[in-house]
């Protein structure tokens, strides 16, 4: 049987007790090389967007272990920093273009907060992402959301 060329083809069923089983296809799998701060066990995750909605899950692929993710551009605008050469390395990305931005949310007290401190990065072209740690006191770890990013 022949595919279309675009199709995406599921490679792999993550099991979670949060969202149930569902299939990842192979462009949904990144590698993260330093895993996530305070959780470098962790390397390889799925991203997976949220079908009503701008938000995407990010899942462990072999734990438990997930989180909400919002584009940044969503969360704060202006948002903007410089990536390292290291990351740069790292992500295996040629220029800003090659990467995609996001921050994690979190709920604390019935509020929705994102942390500007720490993005994570993604490269689609590698399936490669890191967590960034942004040195500048303007971003914050607990930046409430505004509303709008759920238009």
């Amino acid at each position: 049987m022949h595919q279309a060329a675009n199709a995406p083809v599921p490679v792999r069923t993550v099991h979670s007790r949060n969202y149930g089983d569902f299939q990842v296809t192979e462009d949904q799998i990144y590698h993260f090389p330093r895993g996530l701060v305070g959780l470098h066990e962790y390397r390889d995750y799925a991203l997976i967007r949220v079908e009503e909605g701008p938000f995407h899950l990010l899942h462990a692929l072999n734990d438990e272990l997930s989180f909400i993710l919002l584009p940044a551009h969503l969360a704060a605008d202006p948002y903007g920093f410089r990536i390292d050469d290291a990351t740069v390395e790292l992500l295996q990305i040629g220029k800003p273009e090659d990467v995609a931005v996001f921050v994690i949310v979190n709920a604390v007290d019935d509020r929705l907060y994102v942390n500007l401190k720490a993005p994570v990065l993604t490269a689609p072209a590698s399936r490669r992402g890191c967590q960034f740690i942004i040195d500048d006191p303007d971003y914050p770890i607990r930046h409430p959301l505004s509303g709008k990013e759920g238009s």
